[in-house]
């Protein structure tokens, strides 16, 4: 995820053996013999893209290491017959301008609409590969930021290639580089697109899916997007339906700024949806490793995310772009839940006295929310700027 206050910072790229290399490739393709495509993501396939992602050989995913990660994830597509999504090829350079510092690449490709009336309108799945790198000879692994997300994008791709009855919409899967760098990547793809933006009917993204916000709010995970198209809020609700996880409904305005690649399409307009589990301890750490992740709550994710984005490319009309931002009081709700979280694990979580107060003052005024089943305009702001003051302190 991009963090406002990080800077881009050069590193000398660390010497990577060729025998490293082809060892690496051949554990990828010994996985892949024995992968057998399922209905949904699988588990052993996420968390074997996760550990190639994360590990020493791609090098924090940026400078050389980014490079190769590119290379690897054009494979990958070209691997499931996917087509290039850049005038016949996988990757879109992006040029270095301020704030990111060298040269990028974008990932893309697409699974063409079966119906001709629907081919030419799009959703995407998209997941930033870019993390940070390696500094003062320190390895940024970037497992859940965003190797997680990236994992579920390519998973869901397979599932959808290898699948007997294609979307009738085109699918389009694309990896974002420089994301780390002011979402610069995704901003260079929205100015310079394969198609036009209008003609996206869904953007759907996800960014940190393998842990949990504060690394204490458990099976929670977050959706923001359903703002401005209310009528996915049932899709996601069946999509969860049965499984071990409880779904918090946001609005982005949570988040002051546009904190993941879905910033550059909201700003267009365009249909979006953004899933994540949050910041935790580990969050732009060296310690955000692979053995880190709860692969069984990221895989439920990703089955989430997979069916959305399945059944948005096979129904034959999609809610379009509200102003009108529809906030139910369900989102205040998510938001009590996740305060009284962090409120019980105050110690673990270091919380001073002020955040505490700030939490037992948002707290009640959603007992009062909670007992009338409806919230206020005022009333949500408030909430908002408690929310917003705790998160942007509290980890």
């Amino acid at each position: 995820m991009h963090d406002a206050s990080t800077r881009s910072q050069r590193f000398a790229p660390r010497v990577l053996s060729v025998a490293r290399l082809v060892a690496v490739a051949t554990v990828a393709c010994l996985f892949r013999l024995g992968t057998v495509c399922a209905e949904e993501p699988g588990r052993i396939e996420l968390e074997r893209w996760v550990k190639l992602l994360a590990s020493p050989e791609l090098e924090g995913r940026r400078g050389e290491g980014g490079r190769k990660t590119a290379g690897a994830i054009a494979d990958e597509f070209r691997r499931l017959g996917l087509k290039p999504l850049f005038d016949g090829q996988y990757i879109q350079e992006i040029p270095p301008a301020p704030p990111a510092d060298m040269l990028g690449r974008n990932v893309g490709a697409i699974l063409p609409g079966s119906d001709p009336k629907l081919a030419a309108r799009y959703v995407i799945l998209s997941a930033h590969y870019d993390h940070l790198g390696v500094r003062g000879g320190v390895l940024y692994p970037g497992a859940d930021d965003n190797a997680s997300g990236v994992a579920m994008m390519l998973e869901s791709a397979r599932c959808l290639a290898e699948a007997a009855e294609k979307p009738q919409r085109s699918v389009v899967f694309i990896a974002f580089d420089q994301e780390e760098a002011g979402l610069y990547g995704s901003r260079y793809f929205v100015a310079h697109p394969p198609f036009a933006v209008e003609s996206v009917d869904l953007f759907v993204t996800a960014d940190m899916i393998g842990r949990s916000l504060g690394g204490v709010c458990g099976d929670f995970f977050f959706v923001m997007g359903t703002e401005h198209v209310p009528a996915l809020r049932p899709w996601l609700t069946e999509a969860v339906g049965g499984r071990p996880l409880r779904m918090g409904i946001l609005g982005a305005d949570l988040l002051v700024l546009n904190r993941s690649d879905y910033g550059p399409f909201r700003s267009k307009k365009v249909p979006f949806l953004f899933f994540s589990t949050g910041e935790n301890p580990r969050y732009h750490s060296p310690s955000d490793t692979p053995e880190t992740i709860d692969y069984p709550k990221m895989t439920e994710i990703s089955r989430v995310i997979y069916g959305v984005v399945a059944r948005a490319g096979m129904a034959p009309t999609l809610p379009a772009w509200s102003d009108q931002t529809d906030n139910p009081v369900e989102e205040a709700m998510t938001i009590r839940e996740v305060l009284k979280s962090l409120d019980a694990h105050r110690d673990a979580l270091r919380l001073n006295a002020a955040q505490g107060y700030v939490i037992d003052g948002a707290l009640k005024t959603l007992e009062g929310v909670a007992a009338r089943g409806a919230i206020t305009a005022s009333e949500r702001s408030s909430l908002l700027r408690a929310a917003r003051l705790v998160l942007m302190t509290a980890f």
